[in-house]
């Protein structure tokens, strides 16, 4: 509990430190039976006579805006005696609240499900809470979005397990990925990189699905995904974590924190994951998953002088090895022979990230805050002959400054940064070619950017930003960005934005599943000299997003309806049509869109039982060399259902069932009929349950299963019986390789 207390007042680094100035933090407290103070979850704090409030989170911290003109605070709970202070230039508060012995007997309960919008930012964006992370396992972020159905999340061959991540019909790398708004998985983690984020770590996800801010960078096309790790502030003293599946796979987390003085407090976080088994339930020859561990880790530290100054700095390290193919692959027998096909991915990561900022006392919509981080991360690995070695030293730095224009209804945000990148990367076929593919380049990226924003804290607010890049090897990027929401009544909201992205591909890195097959790397249509001869993927994308909250038979819920268009002025393209020997890479000539819709649903439906309904449509087509065709392995549609149900004694079920729609699979009717596939894949359902139980304060066990149905593709790789052979394909992969999977858990907590 001191621990909890005392790092309350480095809140602001929940948020990027440069947007802490004009909000108030707090803890809000209750005695326990001995006289301890004890955090009170879902207190309302709000500002007297406004409408402008927040809640306090499971560990009673609370985090709201300041509202010009007003100075008093309202904290209030059911069944304790409301509080009002008088905020004059604070900017952390402790309040505590008593009992009030008449309401004794009453029982108020609220509802708010566990992903949710963010009605109070101007960007729309969607809120994923550690009640939703626990869910499901959620091993890794790939699986952190089993019950989201924004974001889809696909394997990319049949062998090396590797997910990726979909949001409007696009591929990953078209999303932002950030660690608390600082770059996360890009570069040569593109493939990899989602797998290297533990859940368990994860305090929250926030999903933004179009343009996000150009403070982050001018990289985010279909939208970001932002993940917020455990801090020192908010995280238990102790949490463990075990788990096990039927896959053979077993890991363990483990969270510690502590207070080191008055102005320090730090958080060790530490992974380690194995799977030692051969597994092959299709009796394909090959590996359903391949055999590997990961270990990794990372200690970071968070500071407050108690005078302005905030900061934090994190090392991490991360070792990751894999090794898959045929069943019975001995590296050291058959490596680089006919023996036996076999494949290693092998990566290694250093990376170290800081942050400082100030808040100026007397004026607290004022600050300015500098992040810096550096990664070095090496991949080694081949897949039968196929050899990728690569490497990345990478260096960001971003300063924001923010202050306000003549009152706080009118903000902006201002700043420089510098982007460095480094790549040695070479790619040698060696059945195809004796020569190697050299990859390497140096990319410098200095930029500025500002953006304004108001909001009159009633009906109107908007967000506008402009960035300007200069790239030493493309020259100057011009990203544009707007987001305006209007509250049409207290329930109703609407939300458009518009905006550019930029970002150079790294088109091995980012499509690894045809380096698992016989598949020749052809380059066309090439643009330049420069990186893999394309320039960089240009894209415009804008969005609307109609959001309905109600309340029916006394209980609440919400309906959202949103549209995309997402419209590419240049890309670097694969066609895996062209030919099934060959993976063709272009540079864009014509026409390159998706279109995505999606209404969602969510609803208690009776107490304590949460219902979560979507449905998606995607369009997402591209003019190839030989005319435009509908983008592959890609679902037409998805129908998604989640209930989640809680008993009075801490039982947690949750069920999540899907439809995938049909997909267009790439053209194989050169290949002999036997190895031939059909056009497009049928529709297909997945079924996931979870049970959880809570045992006292400190200790959860869980059990659940992925895949209930048991649909699996029965023949996931073309030409398996000859692996070696011009027909071998991994890549096109439609539906879940491995069947029905068990698995269980525990979690142990110690706040």
């Amino acid at each position: 509990m001191r621990i909890f207390l005392a790092g309350i007042f480095a809140l602001g680094l929940l948020l990027p430190i440069a947007t802490s100035a004009q909000k108030l933090m707090g803890v809000v407290t209750e005695k326990d039976p001995k006289g301890k103070d004890q955090p009170l979850p879902g207190a309302n704090v709000y500002w007297l006579g406004t409408s402008k409030g927040s809640t306090t989170k499971d560990n009673g911290v609370f985090l709201i805006d300041r509202v010009t003109g007003v100075n008093r605070l309202v904290i209030s709970f059911v069944g304790y005696k409301a509080d009002t202070l008088l905020i004059t230039d604070q900017t952390n508060i402790k309040v505590e609240l008593k009992s009030d012995q008449t309401l004794q007997a009453v029982t108020v309960e609220g509802w708010r499900p566990s992903t949710h919008f963010d009605n109070v930012s101007g960007i729309n964006t969607v809120v994923m809470n550690e009640k939703e992370l626990f869910k499901a396992a959620c091993c890794n972020l790939s699986e952190s979005f089993e019950t989201n159905p924004s974001v889809d999340v696909a394997f990319t061959d049949a062998i090396t397990g590797t997910r990726q991540i979909q949001m409007l019909g696009l591929s990953g790398p078209n999303t932002m990925i950030s660690l608390e708004n600082m770059p996360g998985v890009r570069g040569l983690a593109s493939s990899q990189g989602i797998q290297f984020i533990p859940g368990t770590w994860i305090n929250s996800i926030q999903v933004t699905k179009g343009t996000g801010s150009v403070i982050n960078g001018y990289e985010s096309i279909a939208g970001q995904i932002n993940v917020e790790l455990k801090k020192p502030q908010e995280s238990d003293k102790i949490f463990l974590n075990g788990y096990v599946n039927s896959s053979g796979r077993t890991e363990t987390n483990l969270i510690y924190t502590t207070q080191v003085s008055k102005k320090w407090a730090t958080t060790f976080l530490t992974h380690g994951s194995a799977r030692p088994l051969e597994m092959d339930q299709n009796k394909d020859s090959f590996l359903d998953f391949p055999k590997g561990r990961q270990i990794n880790l990372v200690n970071r530290w968070v500071y407050n002088s108690g005078n302005g100054w905030l900061g934090q700095f994190t090392v991490k390290y991360l070792k990751d090895e894999k090794q898959g193919g045929q069943t019975g692959y001995d590296p050291e027998k058959d490596k680089f022979t006919t023996n036996r096909y076999g494949l290693e991915i092998n990566t290694e990561r250093s990376e170290f990230v800081g942050k400082l900022g100030y808040q100026f006392a007397d004026k607290p919509y004022k600050s300015f805050g500098l992040q810096v981080n550096g990664v070095q991360h090496t991949h080694s690995s081949y897949y039968g002959f196929n050899i990728h070695d690569a490497s990345e030293q990478s260096f960001y730095a971003n300063l924001i400054y923010q202050s306000i224009i003549g009152s706080t209804f009118h903000k902006f945000k201002t700043g420089v940064s510098f982007l460095y990148d480094k790549y040695n990367e070479t790619l040698l076929q060696a059945g195809i070619s004796t020569v190697p593919f050299d990859f390497g380049r140096l990319e410098r990226v200095p930029g500025a950017f500002i953006e304004y924003s108001y909001d009159d804290l009633k009906k109107f607010s908007v967000i506008a930003g402009l960035r300007v890049d200069q790239h030493n090897l493309f020259g100057t990027f011009f990203v544009p960005r707007i987001h305006a929401k209007y509250n049409l009544t207290e329930t109703t909201t609407l939300r458009a934005s518009a905006g550019k992205g930029v970002r150079v591909a790294n088109i091995i890195s980012e499509n690894t599943g045809f380096l698992a097959s016989s598949r020749a790397l052809i380059l066309q249509n090439q643009q330049t000299n420069k990186a893999y001869g394309f320039n960089p993927d240009v894209a415009w994308n804008y969005g609307f997003n109609f959001l309905q909250e109600f309340t029916l038979d006394y209980r609440a819920g919400s309906v959202s309806v949103d549209y995309f268009f997402t419209d590419f002025k240049n890309q670097a393209v694969l066609d895996l049509d062209r030919s099934p020997q060959q993976a063709n890479f272009f540079g864009l000539t014509g026409k390159s869109f998706s279109h995505s819709i999606q209404a969602q649903v969510d609803y208690q439906l009776i107490r304590r039982l949460d219902l979560r309904m979507a449905y998606r449509w995607l369009d997402v087509e591209t003019d190839y060399l030989d005319g435009r065709r509908q983008r592959p392995l890609i679902p037409k549609d998805r129908a998604f259902v989640n209930l989640s149900y809680k008993t009075k004694n801490a039982w947690v079920i949750d069920f999540t069932v899907q439809r995938i729609g049909k997909q267009r699979i790439p053209v194989t009717v050169s290949n002999p009929v036997a190895y031939q596939l059909p056009s497009f894949s049928n529709p297909y359902w997945m079924l996931n349950s979870q049970v959880t139980k809570d045992i006292g304060q400190k200790w959860s066990v869980y059990i659940g299963v992925e895949n209930l149905g048991n649909f699996k593709l029965s023949n996931p790789i073309v030409a398996a019986n000859d692996p070696f052979g011009t027909y071998f394909d991994s890549s096109m992969v439609w539906g879940p390789v491995f069947g029905r999977m068990w698995y269980a858990g525990f979690r142990y907590r110690v706040k």
